[in-house]
This record gives C-alpha cells, sequence and structure tokens, in this order.
C-alpha cells in the first residue's frame, strides 16, 4: 500500500535531522553529538529531535544507514550508466571509483562513516552498516580478476580473492584519505588505476 501522508513527512523530518547529524559529525566529530546540538545544527527543537528519534543511539544508526545509502544510490546509478552487459571489469572500476569521493554527496557520507568506526567495534548494528556491500566488491573483484586470467592477462599466480581484498581496501582507505583532504583525487584514481590494471593484467 502507498505511504500515507503522515508517513511520508515523518521520514522527511527523519532525514532532515539526520542531515544536521551528519554537518554536527562532519565538522567537530562524533563526541560533539547530542540531541540539544543535533536540534541546533537542523533547526528545530530538541522536542522535535526526540519526538522523531527515542534515543541517541537510534538517532545515530539512522544517520548512518541514510549516509550509506545516499552512497549506494551514487553507484547503482554508475553501474545503470554502464552498457547493458558490462564486464565484471567496469562495474568494478565504476565502483572503486565512487569509493574514492570525488562527488561531495559520497565525501561526505564517507566523513560520517569514518566518524562511526570506533563506535563500530563495540556495536555491532554499526559495524554491520558499515561493512555492508563490502563482500559482494569483494566478490566481484575476484570475478574480474578471474576473467582477466581466464583471457590470458592476469598472471595465474595471482589469487583473485586476494587481489579483490586488496583493490576494496584501496579504494576505501583512499576515499578516506580524500575526504579528509590528505590526498588529492588525482593522486588517489591514478594510483587505484595502477592497481587495477595490474590485477587485471593490462601492465605487466
Amino acid at each position: 500500500m502507498p505511504r500515507t501522508v503522515d508517513d511520508q513527512q515523518h521520514e522527511r523530518q527523519r532525514r532532515h535531522i539526520a542531515e544536521g547529524l551528519w554537518r554536527l559529525v562532519a565538522r567537530a566529530g562524533l563526541e560533539a553529538v547530542s540531541l540539544r546540538e543535533v536540534a541546533a545544527e537542523s533547526g528545530v527543537s530538541m522536542g522535535r529531535v526526540q519526538h522523531y528519534f527515542a534515543s541517541k543511539d537510534e538517532m545515530l544508526l539512522f544517520g548512518l544507514r541514510m549516509a550509506q545509502e545516499r552512497m549506494g544510490a551514487r553507484i547503482e546509478q554508475r553501474l545503470r550508466d554502464l552498457d547493458a552487459e558490462p564486464r565484471s571489469e567496469d562495474m568494478l572500476k565504476a565502483i572503486l571509483d565512487e569509493l574514492l569521493g570525488e562527488h561531495p554527496d559520497t565525501r561526505q557520507a564517507l566523513l560520517v562513516s569514518v566518524a562511526f568506526y570506533g563506535r563500530g567495534a563495540s556495536d555491532p548494528d554499526i559495524a554491520a552498516v558499515l561493512s555492508d556491500g563490502d563482500a559482494d566488491i569483494r566478490r566481484l573483484a575476484a570475478a574480474a580478476v578471474r576473467e582477466a586470467q581466464d583471457a590470458g592477462r592476469a598472471s595465474s599466480a595471482l589469487s583473485p580473492e586476494r587481489e579483490g581484498d586488496i583493490l576494496l581496501t584501496l579504494a576505501t582507505g583512499f576515499g578516506v584519505d580524500v575526504a579528509l583532504g590528505q590526498r588529492t583525487i588525482d593522486d588517489a584514481r591514478a594510483t587505484l588505476t595502477y592497481a587495477l590494471d595490474r590485477a587485471l593484467g593490462h601492465i605487466a
């Protein structure tokens, strides 16, 4: 059944507050988050924040999920922009390039995610959101390496699974560096492209 107007309004308000949470986290870190501070950042009353979120933890988890969803939506759009039947290699390159954080929305999502890393060590719900989709990307990377091996480009000595793990780790690490201003997007992309070309047999 379609959502009621009240349901839609409820979701819009929760997302509006979550965007205020993102701005606060990106500017001052997770330790600065309180219901009062998020209310001020979002331009709403503290009572309104408490109306839409029963606790600070519920608000944090919603905000993190929303950030990850936004990044996932951009990845899906990149995949839709590919050819009708893209190769595993093409899909992998599109996904990893998005993870570098060139787009402001993805960069914001990465900043929010970074702030949650420490908390994820003791909160399984947050840890699950932070790692959501990683296994799929590793499998895709391994499939791309196997295809390159089958085509005679990539060395048969390579472990597709290990190469997939390396490529994902590089992309996510570089994305954090870019988001924090420690590395330029061009430098990150050049190094990731080099690693991809080596794993997929495009260079010796």
